[in-house]
């Protein structure tokens, strides 16, 4: 999941989101439609096991769930490449766009999207490094001035210098092999590669759990789209119902290592 991260900010297994005509960042373009067009669409990564299909599957049923609370119009989404989603930020392209973490508070102050109020639940972060060398969170911060760990991960600001992965699987392969020392992403699109390639040499440590949130452009289209969808989040945790349907998508911390499969 290769993204743009400006300085603050970015995600993804994700790239950075402001507070619109309330933000800090740079308004987008409105679009052509109305501002209050109840109809909400939407666009995300692929993402494997959990966000393979607008119809069926984790993320699917999370968003359909997040609908039945939203009776003022439709909810939908489409799969689009990385880029469309995180680069091309043409405020026709999409009402919302996922997935994204907010790493730290108020981290979309300066930046040209804002993050949706309501986040729709806390992923999992997990550091995957090499069993011959394994690596604590506290080791990797400890060190973050001196840049001696070899770290891919999505293009935020973690606070230590890191490299973007540009393929999960690639990456994980290649920190089996001892080549990387490294791999900080998503628990369950990691793991689920994890299993798949029987990547044994790889030990796992939990790193975080983020808010899993949405992000909309920078305006007042993306004011009216926050507000509306948020509030359907709410209601849908609310009922019970969101808990359930997250749940599909993102576990806490899962505490099992490769080498012990």
């Amino acid at each position: 999941m290769a993204i743009y991260a400006p300085k603050t900010l970015c995600l993804p297994l994700a790239l950075c989101a402001a507070q619109a005509l309330a933000c800090n960042g740079t308004a987008t373009a409105e679009p052509s439609s109305p501002v209050d067009a109840p109809d909400l669409r939407g666009i995300a990564v692929f993402l494997p096991q959990v966000l393979e299909s607008n119809e069926s599957g984790p993320f699917a049923e999370l968003f359909k769930t997040i609908a039945r609370h939203y009776p003022e119009g439709k909810i939908s989404f489409e799969i689009k490449p990385v880029k469309r989603v995180y680069l091309d930020t043409d405020a026709r392209g999409a009402d919302f766009r996922f997935p994204i973490m907010k790493v730290r508070d108020n981290a979309d102050g300066a930046t040209p999207y804002q993050f949706s109020h309501e986040m729709m639940g806390k992923v999992t972060f997990v550091l995957y490094s090499n069993q011959t060398k394994p690596l604590r969170k506290i080791d990797i911060l400890r060190t973050a001035n001196l840049a001696r760990y070899a770290v891919e991960a999505p293009p935020v600001n973690w606070g230590f210098p890191s490299k973007s992965v540009v393929n999960l699987e690639l990456s994980l392969k290649q920190l089996n092999l001892g080549r990387v020392d490294a791999v900080l992403w998503a628990q369950e699109e990691a793991d689920y590669l994890v299993r798949k390639h029987k990547l044994s040499h790889i030990h796992r440590e939990h790193f975080d759990d983020f808010p899993d949130v949405l992000f909309m452009s920078c305006n007042r289209r993306g004011d009216f789209v926050n507000q509306a969808i948020s509030r359907a989040i709410k209601a849908a945790r609310a009922s019970g119902e969101l808990q359930k349907a997250y749940a599909r998508v993102h576990l806490p911390y899962q505490d099992w290592q490769p080498q012990n499969r």
